[in-house]
């Protein structure tokens, strides 16, 4: 059914479209490298599907603005990294791509309300917010002060002697997509994760030290290794997992076995995919 209202992004009264917030290729390929070929999203454990989140958020203008920013991604950055690569040139689109998401992650925020945020931290946010759509709508030449990162992640192999290990680490790292407007009392930034890949826009303060060979510019080259020592971002990640760990422990045991059976009917799959790799990976990590 056609719905009709204003698009988040360009304010005109038209057809919304359902708008992915993550964008859809990260769903393909999760599914491909998949032991079950199907999605689970962490949020609707006993729910498979075959598709990422969706909303009714924008017009079909707009979505097409998008969609040209994530094939550049997808083509030059996530498939090549996920195939090994190190190193990445990249134009503006990719400061459009990063800021594009992490966008939409802050207009639902607004929208939902979900955070309650403090005052303060809630007018930062609808600032970034009315900034980046001047900037994404090629109004403004001018993306704000707000610094925006990409960081490639990798297996965790060992961690220090005495640190807390959680269970599934791995697997949210390498395996699941994430999005969240994260706050402390004098901090807010826009928190995007696709599968081996988180992209931060701080929002306020405008930028945290800590960051390195991560800041996107508006062109330029990120190479791999990287780091991050931003005070309190392990425990952040910590929190996203045992909030994702969570989730999925409500699946219920009919689910269970639905997946049981589809790994027993095709177990080549099983012993290919991205998913299993994943899993050995936490199993050797804990051990």
């Amino acid at each position: 059914m056609a719905i009709i209202s204003k698009c988040a992004l360009c304010n005109q009264i038209k057809e919304l479209r359902e708008s992915h917030i993550i964008p859809d290729f990260a769903g393909r390929w999760l599914k491909k490298s998949s032991a079950t070929g199907y999605l689970r999203q962490a949020t609707t454990p006993n729910r498979r599907s075959q598709d990422l989140f969706k909303c009714r958020l924008l017009c079909n203008d707009c979505e097409l603005l998008f969609s040209r920013f994530e094939k550049q991604f997808a083509e030059k950055i996530f498939i090549p990294f996920q195939n090994g690569q190190k190193f990445f040139h990249y134009d503006e689109w990719l400061l459009k791509f990063i800021i594009s998401i992490n966008w939409r992650v802050a207009i639902l925020e607004i929208i939902n309300q979900k955070n309650n945020l403090p005052q303060k931290l809630d007018k930062e946010l609808g600032k970034a917010v009315s900034v980046w759509k001047d900037y994404l709508l090629n109004n403004s030449r001018n993306m704000g002060p707000y610094k925006n990162h990409i960081f490639f992640l990798d297996t965790i192999e060992s961690v220090t002697p005495g640190t807390e290990v959680i269970d599934h680490t791995n697997w949210y790292l390498l395996r699941t997509t994430d999005a969240t407007v994260a706050n402390s009392k004098q901090v807010v930034f826009a928190y995007s994760k696709l599968p081996g890949i988180i992209l931060v826009s701080h929002i306020f303060p405008h930028d945290i030290k800590g960051w390195s060979k991560t800041r996107i510019y508006k062109r330029g080259t990120v190479k791999i290794p990287q780091s991050c020592e931003v005070p309190g971002f392990g425990d952040f990640l910590n929190h996203r997992i045992t909030e994702t760990n969570k989730l999925v422990s409500q699946m219920s045991e009919t689910q269970r076995e639905k997946i049981n059976e589809t790994i027993e009917k095709n177990p080549s799959r099983v012993l290919n995919s991205k998913s299993l790799e994943a899993i050995l990976a936490d199993q050797k990590l804990k051990n």
